[in-house]
C-alpha cells in the first residue's frame, strides 16, 4: 500500500468516483486513505488505471451526493427485505 498525501487526496473529484455493483465482496483499504472498507455489493469506487473500493467516509468527503445514494439503496434494500420476510418470502430466492 502507498502512503497518500494530503495534496492527492484534495485532488479527487466527485466526478473521479463512481457506483458500481461489487461482485467480489472484499476488505479492501480504501484507494484514498487505506482505511479498512466494508462493501455492501453496490459500493462507490475510484476510477483510475484500475478502479478500487472508497470508504465511506472518503465517498462522504469528496462526494457526498453518490454517498447519499448508496444510503438511499441500503435503506430501500432494508425495507424491502423485511418486507419479504414479513411475507414469508425469501429475498434471495430466484423465482423462474
Amino acid at each position: 500500500m502507498t502512503e497518500r498525501t494530503e495534496g492527492e487526496v484534495r485532488a479527487v473529484l466527485p466526478t473521479d468516483l463512481v457506483i458500481r455493483v461489487n461482485v467480489t465482496l472484499t476488505n479492501d483499504p480504501c484507494a484514498l486513505c487505506g482505511e479498512p472498507t466494508d462493501p455492501t455489493g453496490i459500493d462507490l469506487y475510484l476510477l483510475a488505471d484500475k478502479p478500487a473500493l472508497v470508504c465511506h467516509a472518503c465517498g462522504f468527503l469528496h462526494a457526498p451526493a453518490l454517498v447519499r445514494l448508496l444510503d438511499l439503496a441500503s435503506a430501500a434494500n432494508t425495507f424491502v427485505r423485511a418486507e419479504y420476510e414479513m411475507s414469508g418470502v425469501q429475498a434471495d430466492e430466484k423465482h423462474s
